[in-house]
């Protein structure tokens, strides 16, 4: 799907409804970006690790750390594997 974005005053892109409709993004979907050479790609990050946050109550990191301390130890880890998986 080609579609032309327009750079706002306050560098913000707007995404036509089609694109996000298509790719299933709501109000606060996060979105992944990678520069190649001069070509920015956008992908659609398939979990968040906020919605995650009720599912870590019994895990045995619990015993040692926050939730809100897991979610920080685990974005780290996703971070690492992120740029690892797309060159950064």
């Amino acid at each position: 799907m080609d579609t032309v974005l327009t750079l706002s005053s306050k560098n913000q892109l707007t995404l036509p409804v089609s694109l996000v409709s298509f790719l299933g993004l709501g109000k606060g979907a996060k979105l992944w970006t990678k520069l190649i050479n001069k070509t920015i790609v956008i992908e659609k990050v398939e979990d968040s690790w906020d919605q995650f946050q009720g599912l870590l109550a019994n895990h045995p990191m619990s015993k040692k750390y926050t939730t809100l301390e897991i979610i920080a130890i685990a974005k780290k880890r996703e971070a690492k594997r992120l740029a690892k998986k797309y060159g950064k």
